[in-house]
């Protein structure tokens, strides 16, 4: 038959023990309208800045994806077709960094693999360059697309 023994101190307590979390959390800016391209041709580009701020308290990896979608009479499958011919650059700091090169519908979870590391409370712009190739065709004359940028951070470790 097992037995137990009992010991009694005389403060058994622990005290002033704490635990606390950290904050992930970016911000970027402009919110809407950073990269507008109207009536591209092929051969021609638009550019647009993106300011990400790492607003928590911890250092991050941040990614980017394009989430892109047929606009106005555009058909799903029309879109997908210019979102792959689309050729988009993502560069970051300065100096500029690539952290993407492809083609639109490529841009999911960039920079991979890892993310691109943004310290505590600091900032950095992120430059995009949308382009129509050349080549692209009359397929994608008048094609339209909404496209949303999305940044996604975890905290660097």
């Amino acid at each position: 038959m097992p037995y137990f023994t009992f010991t009694t101190l005389t403060d058994p307590s622990v005290t002033g023990n704490t635990a606390t979390t950290a904050t992930v959390s970016i911000a970027v800016s402009p919110s809407a309208g950073a990269l507008t391209a109207t009536n591209l041709l092929p051969g021609s580009s638009a550019t647009g800045t993106i300011a990400v701020s790492n607003v928590g308290d911890v250092d991050v990896l941040y990614f980017l994806s394009a989430d892109w979608r047929a606009a106005g009479t555009t058909t799903a499958t029309l879109a997908s077709l210019l979102a792959h011919k689309l050729v988009i650059s993502v560069e970051a700091g300065s100096p500029a960094t690539t952290l993407y090169a492809g083609s639109l519908a490529g841009l999911i979870d960039q920079p991979s693999p890892g993310g691109r590391s943004l310290a505590a409370a600091s900032a950095e712009d992120v430059r995009l360059t949308l382009l129509l190739p050349s080549g692209a065709g009359n397929v994608v004359q008048g094609l339209d697309l909404d496209i949303d940028f999305i940044f996604v951070a975890k905290q660097a470790v």
